[in-house]
């Protein structure tokens, strides 16, 4: 085992590179089948949980610095817009739920985040190397380790690639903060595969407690007396792939996003006058879909996404900004929490060096409102969905979503839910969860 750790590790570049582009491509390659559909989103990822939860005395140590409730409820609340995508994407990889928690150690959840000395960046703190590894583009004018969609694939495809590595996720995670040469030369120096055996720098000995911890509250968080925001098991943002060029400023007036939302959501762009192409995405909230395409004169969905045109109607889903009910007593909590690392702290009574940096909580109150009404809104509609029968469907050459909507006669939108999918494409082979109705049964 040591020999192929060394061999590999000799020859990390070259086949780093390689599993990159392999993982790349089985990530294009969904499996449905991996998702879960629990109603709800905190009880579906405690599903995913598959880590040892045993509360040593570093995990006891973290679990009691993380489960003061005013410091929870910021990070959470920066975590909202996000964490729903990054446990769908480990789900469809098979990876433990658990992983999903590394954002928060790593930067709080937040895509801005630049570590002390300048070298990572974003909610999963990529180096420029690592970066580029895993298919970033990093110039002056576009960061992909704050793109939210490509540098949580990149990360899910680097933990995937250490678990190969190590044939355990705590060595994984381990590897992720350090790297896996210094966790190798660990092993070599050691009789045990234990990482709580291993001579590791102390920071890296309290990384996999501090996921433990979160996961453990998380997994029981009244025991904690935390009280977890109610989010909707469903997106909050849409991925959208302009039909031609557009200015990140256009953009931002079309979709009606404010600077701080649109920092939020598209942070890879450092200029507002950056030209997006329609090889790239922008994000925007799924509520603001319709007045996008609105504001773009398009009436139809982009053809290439089609086979032949279709009213934009079934594409959008539901807004819930007419019917969605008051929330404020929540939003408030959270809203009210303070904004700098420096007030989380105090509350936790965390220490400058281990706390998570860079919480931003005013910035996020509007999305957890967001996240928050949609859940009231549409709690009934989605427990029905969720009760209902369903069929299997293999998407087949030619397919779209708007094609398949019309086979079986559902909403986009539905078919968009049920099968958790974020942007407007399927894959072939894909397989799709398909709503028995008197209509098309």
């Amino acid at each position: 085992m040591r020999k192929k750790l060394l061999f590999n590790l000799l020859f990390c570049p070259l086949l780093l590179a390689v599993h990159a582009d392999n993982l790349a491509l089985q990530m294009q390659q969904i499996n449905q089948s991996n998702l879960r559909y629990e109603d709800d989103f905190w009880q579906r990822m405690r599903s995913g949980f598959a880590l040892n939860h045993k509360e040593t005395k570093e995990v006891k140590y973290w679990e009691k610095r993380y489960s003061n409730p005013k410091y929870f409820n910021i990070i959470m609340q920066n975590a909202a817009p996000y964490i729903y995508f990054v446990v769908t994407e480990m789900e469809r990889r098979g990876i433990p739920s658990e992983l999903a928690l590394i954002p928060i150690v790593e930067s709080t959840y937040n895509p801005n985040a630049v570590s002390p000395t300048g070298i990572s960046t974003g909610m999963w703190q990529f180096l420029n190397g690592s970066g580029k590894r895993f298919g970033m583009t990093i110039n002056s004018d576009l960061d992909e380790r704050k793109d939210i969609l490509n540098s949580t694939r990149g990360a899910i495809a680097y933990l995937q690639y250490l678990y190969d590595l190590f044939g355990s996720w705590e060595l994984a995670i381990a590897a992720y903060n350090w790297g896996e040469g210094n966790i190798n030369n660990a092993l070599n120096a050691s009789s045990s595969r234990n990482l709580y055996d291993l001579d590791v720098r102390d920071v890296t000995h309290q990384y996999v407690p501090k996921i433990i911890a979160l996961a453990n509250i998380i997994q029981n968080p009244r025991k904690f007396g935390i009280t977890l925001t109610n989010l909707p098991n469903k997106p909050y943002f849409a991925a959208i792939n302009p039909a031609s060029t557009i200015s990140v400023s256009n953009f931002m007036s079309a979709a009606q996003l404010t600077p701080a939302l649109n920092k939020k959501l598209n942070p890879q762009y450092n200029s507002v006058n950056y030209a997006v192409n329609s090889n790239q995405h922008l994000l925007l909230p799924v509520a603001n879909q319709s007045i996008y395409y609105t504001s773009m004169g398009i009436n139809t969905i982009p053809t290439t996404l089609q086979d032949d045109a279709a009213p934009i109607t079934p594409l959008i889903a539901n807004n819930n900004l007419d019917t969605a009910s008051d929330n404020n007593d929540e939003i408030d909590v959270l809203a009210q929490q303070g904004s700098t690392v420096a007030t989380a702290n105090s509350a936790s009574k965390i220490s400058a060096a281990s706390a998570p940096q860079a919480i931003s909580a005013p910035e996020n109150a509007a999305l957890a409102a967001d996240l928050l009404n949609d859940t009231n809104s549409s709690q009934g509609s989605s427990n029905r969905k969720q009760t209902g029968s369903y069929t299997n469907y293999t998407v087949v050459q030619g397919d779209t979503l708007y094609s398949i909507s019309k086979k079986f006669n559902l909403p986009i939108d539905t078919l968009k839910t049920d099968n958790q999918i974020i942007d407007n494409s399927v894959q072939l082979n894909q397989q799709l969860r398909i709503q028995n109705t008197a209509s098309n049964s």
